[in-house]
């Protein structure tokens, strides 16, 4: 009794571990507005519209967090073979919220798996979620501000934004910016001003102000901006680059098999503010030139080229190369050391061996078949214990009647 009941205990394990393992394919998703905000006014009411992508379970939808209270969903289970995928989430506010700033009720919608068909709760698959933005304002005067500061090229101007919101119950005045800027030693190397401007409540400006970058060097340099509001200051910083024509080699494949076609990887990143075109590369390694292909790098962007090394008939060892990216009329040269190994083993199938490769399910499956058996030799052998002691039990009889 004891036996059987651990190998049922062992077939719930399987499956268990089985339903765990192979789960839908998709895992469900959340589409959303693109207009997810609400400014606070007393009472005010806005309905949001969302849908979820197709899932193979039930959907559970939910909402949480600060003033949740304040928000209703149109339905809250949706079913897998449901074709209205849709639903709404209207939040109606009260006359007064306390707590003042920036508030998030999350829309969550969960997949939920029933756990109890093989001895389990239930429990939750995958899940997405977003959030409605709540502004409340702030009593008197208070702004959100941030700093955008673009990268350019060697002796073009930055032109430096600072983006303000009033989020406070009163108008401001006057409200203007001083934007340090300093070398990556922290050394200041400028001020610049923008313009002077009011501020209502609850509206948006942005303050400009350019930097003349005339006598810099191509680099990373940072931008301090200090926000000045009827007395008041806020602060926000952001690195910007600048840049000259020129494009870096990063890295590159330094290991090759011997006796193989091995990929080469080079690994560039363009210094400069416009698209470089016909970007290619050449490596010498001894006597040899392998070419790569044509690219085209956009500003600051980072990419890899990829081409080929033929190590048939190179022997294993340590070789120099020499790595040159040629675009417009310049190039970036680098040289190091590349290393061709013997060939990796590889499982090889001798004559009269057959050999399996197997996945975590194939060796599930195998496994399930394995104790299937076991019970059939078990179920088999009990039955000849049994008749061996019907015969026994015969025989008995037979010689007390004698």
């Amino acid at each position: 009794m004891k036996i059987k009941l651990k190998r049922t205990n062992v077939f719930i394990f399987l499956l268990i571990v089985i339903f765990v393992i192979i789960k839908p394919a998709e895992a469900v998703g959340l589409y959303f507005p693109s207009d997810n905000e609400i400014d606070f006014k007393p009472g005010i009411e806005k309905t949001f519209n969302f849908e979820i992508t197709k899932s193979n379970l039930e959907v559970m939808l939910s909402v949480s967090e600060y003033l949740s209270e304040y928000a209703t969903l149109s339905k809250t289970i949706i079913k897998p073979d449901s074709t209205d995928r849709k639903f709404t989430v209207t939040v109606k506010l009260p006359n007064k919220i306390e707590k003042p700033g920036h508030h998030r009720i999350f829309v969550m919608a969960e997949e939920i798996i029933d756990k109890s068909k093989i001895g389990g709760a239930v429990g939750t698959s995958s899940n997405a979620q977003i959030y409605i933005l709540i502004h409340v304002l702030n009593p008197g005067k208070y702004v959100d501000m941030s700093l955008s500061a673009p990268n350019v090229n060697l002796n073009e101007p930055v032109n430096f934004a600072v983006n303000v919101k009033s989020f406070g119950e009163d108008d401001i005045n006057s409200i203007k910016a001083a934007i340090d800027v300093y070398s990556l030693d922290n050394k200041k190397l400028a001020t610049v001003y923008t313009e002077e401007k009011s501020l209502k409540s609850n509206t948006k400006e942005t303050l400009h102000a350019q930097l003349s970058t005339t006598g810099y060097s191509a680099g990373t340099y940072k931008a301090v901006a200090t926000l000045n509001y009827d007395g008041k200051t806020k602060e926000d910083e952001k690195n910007f680059k600048i840049g000259k024509l020129n494009i870096k080699i990063i890295n590159y494949t330094k290991e090759f098999e011997k006796d193989k076609i091995n990929p080469f990887y080079i690994e560039i990143e363009s210094d400069w503010g416009n698209k470089i075109e016909n970007v290619y590369g050449e490596i010498k390694i001894n006597d040899s030139i392998i070419k790569t292909p044509s690219i085209e790098l956009l500003p600051w962007e980072k990419k890899t080229i990829t081409t080929y090394w033929d190590t048939n008939n190179v022997e294993a060892g340590s070789y120099d190369a020499k790595i040159t990216i040629y675009y417009e009329d310049k190039t970036t040269v680098e040289t190091g050391k590349v290393n061709v190994v013997e060939k990796k083993e590889a499982l090889v199938e001798k004559p009269g061996i057959v050999t399996i490769s197997l996945n975590t399910t194939t060796i599930l499956i195998l496994i399930i078949i394995l104790l299937i058996t076991m019970d059939i030799i078990w179920i088999f052998k009990k039955r000849i214990n049994e008749r061996k002691q019907k015969k026994l039990k015969k025989n008995k009889l037979k010689r007390e009647n004698k």
